[in-house]
């Protein structure tokens, strides 16, 4: 019997997608009560309440260690006590600036690169929080 090239594409196209599928499976872990709760790349929350913040800037003078926080603290209703940072890996697709394109701290732009990815990273895991209650 002829295969055409057509035929053949679309059998090992399908095989790989079903391989790929069936590979990707087993490798995906159940949720642990262990492990703290982490809605995005900015944000866990421990099971003691302590919020902990990537911080994708570094402070410079302006209050950015006080103020990106405070946008944190805020969204989940929380004291800004309860908001520890932590500095964000070398990862320019997760952290890198809203405004220039790079993980880099400059040109008094902190804030107003932080205020809406930081409110909705807040805002989202308020209201995962909320779901899940």
């Amino acid at each position: 019997m002829m295969t055409n090239r057509r035929d053949f594409l679309k059998a090992s196209l399908g095989t790989a997608g079903s391989m790929m599928l069936s590979l990707h499976l087993p490798w995906a872990q159940a949720a642990s009560a262990d492990k703290p709760f982490a809605p995005n790349a900015f944000l866990t929350i421990g099971r003691d309440g302590v919020v902990t913040m990537i911080m994708p800037f570094v402070e410079m003078g302006q209050g950015t260690y006080t103020s990106v926080p405070m946008l944190i603290a805020e969204e989940l209703e929380v004291e800004l006590a309860a908001v520890r940072l932590q500095h964000a890996p070398a990862a320019e697709k997760l952290y890198g600036h809203p405004i220039f394109g790079a993980q880099l701290t400059g040109g008094s732009a902190s804030i107003r690169g932080a205020w809406l990815p930081m409110r909705e990273a807040g805002a989202a895991a308020r209201m995962m929080l909320v779901a899940a209650a």
